[in-house]
């Protein structure tokens, strides 16, 4: 790559009263802009992805309003009152055949995945991938790293490399299914509303060259199919950051990911930062609507313990809200980048919180007789049925490489990985044979049944009363009216005494009782 260190001149009274300041490129007048002290602002950083940093004020008396949706219980915005329970983060089951998609096994080729998506008609699922880890030549004489091609499959699971013959990377091993010869696709998107037949799928592409060398960034393309793409490699749309890693920061990282906000309507770019001393790796959130015109990035969150780092994130909208899946990297254990990943939420898309901070969503293997042992990096989450299937990318380190026991078949470079859960099942609040409350603040919405998605162990019970916006009883639905719920159903009706209707009160709140309960959401409608 190339880079570019960029040095300011900075006063030597402002180094006496603010120690280890770092600062980017002054294209401001230093009247503009106060000093930053960057040991307060790793702390401060580190601090955001804290819930109740974030959201300071009691809310247990104050009406929330809610929708249609599936209600979560991955942060604590509508609990007013909370006892004797705990908050679990469900890892997801990896499927038995993983890895699903992987590349041939020679040198330099790969299944670095960008974005799956899912499709009604045929090919149902797609994916566009990183396929090749060098530097090549084009016509023009011009150096240009990686490539990107083109998987598609029917159920998800077996995928095949549609022969397309358009473009030719030297070294590439297999069917021609090159769709971009170059770059990076950091975000796919299909917008079949575009009112341009042309530009129905569009792509940030990172792109790297040299010879002669031009500043590393992300250009637009646009294509009519997902397969043969055009784009404008005159000027990128958002650099790439460079060396020097002070604030400002001079561009974006090679990890920033792109994503659709259905609920906002928006473009979202989910922002690598670095910050030094240290090379500390974190993220950040900026928005557009048209892919060109992007507001101020902000950040989101550093990782919670400084042995860490957040090399990567991809967040998505689920259920009315937002979560995100954080790729968390430990220098300690390989020389490979490794990665595990935990789970953080929003529910505006800009400011996020850490969910279970500590208890993995995806973890190691410290057996290391996987191919997925110590990288996993997702990139897609879909709903598939009444399943969510989380679709990531991963290779071997070199612990894994030398472990006797891994699998032929899991010996391989970059490859493609499933992983499934139920649906809504990424955290529960859990009771255990002392039962467990949990209370809701005063709830609007609309509707009058109540639906549970809850695992009930063998013996265990739950059970839900109704009461008024002062926790005064509401007859005939406490919890001595109240059906118990048992077993294991991803929707179970709630009943009082038979009825199936939710009183008639205004902003009443709901009590949930748990023992040897998993309670994961629930929903009126």
């Amino acid at each position: 790559m190339n880079r570019i260190r960029l040095g300011v001149m900075v006063p030597a009274m402002l180094l006496a009263t603010v120690p280890l300041v770092s600062i980017g490129a002054d294209y401001l007048d230093s009247s503009l802009n106060e000093p930053v002290e960057i040991t307060r602002l790793k702390a401060a950083w580190r601090a955001m992805g804290n819930e109740r940093v974030r959201f300071p004020l009691d809310m247990q008396h104050i009406a929330v309003r809610i929708g249609p949706q599936r209600q979560l219980f991955v942060d604590n915005m509508l609990l007013a009152r909370a006892d004797n329970v705990t908050r679990q983060v469900h890892q997801p089951r990896r499927h038995p055949k993983n890895p699903v998609f992987k590349a041939a096994r020679a040198d330099r080729n790969q299944a670095v995945i960008e974005t799956v998506l899912q499709f009604d008609t045929s090919p149902r699922f797609r994916a566009w991938y990183v396929s090749w880890d060098d530097w090549q030549t084009l016509d023009s004489g011009q150096l240009i790293r990686f490539a990107n091609s083109y998987a598609v499959s029917d159920d998800g699971v077996n995928w095949r490399r549609p022969e397309l013959g358009m473009h030719t990377v030297k070294g590439l091993v297999g069917p021609n299914n090159v769709v971009i010869p170059y770059g990076q696709m950091q975000g796919v998107f299909h917008r079949p509303d575009e009112p341009d037949p042309r530009k129905r799928f569009q792509s940030l592409v990172l792109v790297e060259r040299k010879n002669p060398a031009v500043r590393e960034g992300y250009y637009l393309h646009y294509s009519a199919d997902g397969v043969k793409w055009t784009g404008d490699l005159r000027r990128p749309v958002i650099q790439s950051l460079a060396s020097g890693y002070g604030v400002p920061q001079n561009g974006i990282g090679d990890t920033t990911r792109f994503w659709w906000d259905s609920l906002r309507k928006r473009y979202v770019g989910d922002v690598k930062f670095v910050v030094s001393p240290g090379t500390e790796r974190c993220r950040g959130v900026m928005s557009s609507d048209d892919l060109v015109h992007w507001t101020r990035a902000t950040p989101t969150m550093m990782a919670r313990r400084p042995e860490t780092q957040i090399y990567g994130h991809w967040g998505f909208v689920y259920q009315g809200q937002y979560l995100g899946l954080r790729w968390v990297f430990v220098p300690a254990r390989s020389k490979r980048h490794a990665t595990y990943v935990e789970l953080d939420c929003s529910r505006d898309g800009t400011t996020w919180t850490r969910v279970g901070a500590g208890q993995p969503f995806l973890g190691f293997n410290d057996n290391h007789d996987t191919w997925d042992a110590s990288i996993m990096r997702p990139v897609s989450v879909l709903e598939v049925g009444d399943e969510v299937w989380v679709y990531y990318f991963g290779a071997p380190t070199e612990i894994e490489s030398k472990n006797r026991a891994l699998p032929d078949s899991h010996r391989t470079d970059y490859a493609l990985g499933l992983a499934t859960l139920k649906r809504d099942r990424f955290v529960s609040i859990n009771g255990g044979e002392k039962p467990g409350e949990l209370t809701t603040r005063p709830l609007t919405f609309q509707g009058n049944r109540l639906h549970i998605n809850a695992e009930i162990e063998k013996g265990g019970r739950l059970q839900v009363a109704v009461v008024t916006d002062d926790n005064r009883p509401i007859p005939g639905f406490g919890f001595e009216d109240c059906r118990p719920l048992t077993g294991d159903g991803i929707d179970l009706a709630v009943l009082w005494t038979g009825q199936p209707r939710l009183p008639k009160a205004t902003r009443p709140r709901l009590k949930f009782k748990l023992t040897r309960s998993r309670l994961f959401s629930f929903w009126i409608d």
